[in-house]
């Protein structure tokens, strides 16, 4: 088991589309509004980026070449580097099993095409208009048994943002501790608060 500290990213935003004249429109508005952005044509490209830039927010369409968007979701809630990113699903298919599964794979937002502008720097701005996101704790190499132990444990003491993903070597919970409280571990592996001078 191992516990680690994700400090708050910038507010970066990486656009996944395979379509060069809507990704270029996308990047157009969100420049325009302040927003660093990068941009990737297909899954493989996004992965690649999105671990090279760490960005807060993810757009993606989930009809992607190469790595589709459910699959490209799940491995970027799966890496510690990328686990904290925002991702909004961009896309046509409107259906509400497709809705359901995007949400079910990790995204927070599910946007449909032709996207409306305003709609769009809502939803991003609500992030910027929060601040800093607050410090997330990783607690990784976990059985699947202790995860579920541990996000009822950290649920009880008052945690939010719990998520639970798997990687390669067990599951991974992440967590944003309450106010001046922080999760430690102990030489035996056991898992305490300690209470932070507020």
């Amino acid at each position: 088991m191992r516990i680690q500290t994700v400090p708050p990213d910038s507010m970066d935003i990486l656009i996944v589309e395979d379509d060069a004249s809507l990704r270029a429109g996308l990047r157009l508005l969100l420049n325009r509004n302040g927003y660093r952005c990068v941009e990737a044509s297909d899954g493989q490209e996004a992965l690649a980026l999105a671990r090279a830039h760490l960005p807060q927010c993810v757009l993606l369409d989930l009809c992607q070449p190469a790595l589709d968007g459910f699959a490209l979701v799940r491995r970027l809630r799966a890496d510690l580097r990328t686990f904290s990113a925002h991702i909004y699903c961009l896309t046509g298919l409107r259906y509400n099993l497709v809705r359901e599964q995007a949400l079910q794979a990790g995204c927070e937002q599910f946007l449909t095409k032709p996207v409306d502008p305003t709609e769009l720097l809502e939803v991003i701005g609500r992030q910027k208009e929060r601040g800093e996101s607050p410090v997330a704790t990783l607690v990784s190499r976990l059985t699947k048994e202790r995860a579920k132990e541990l996000l009822d444990w950290l649920e009880n003491h008052g945690s939010t943002g719990l998520a639970v993903t798997q990687a390669d070597d067990g599951f991974v919970v992440r967590c944003v501790p309450p106010p001046g409280l922080q999760l430690i571990q102990e030489k035996d592996g056991r898992l305490r608060w300690w209470r932070r001078d507020l």
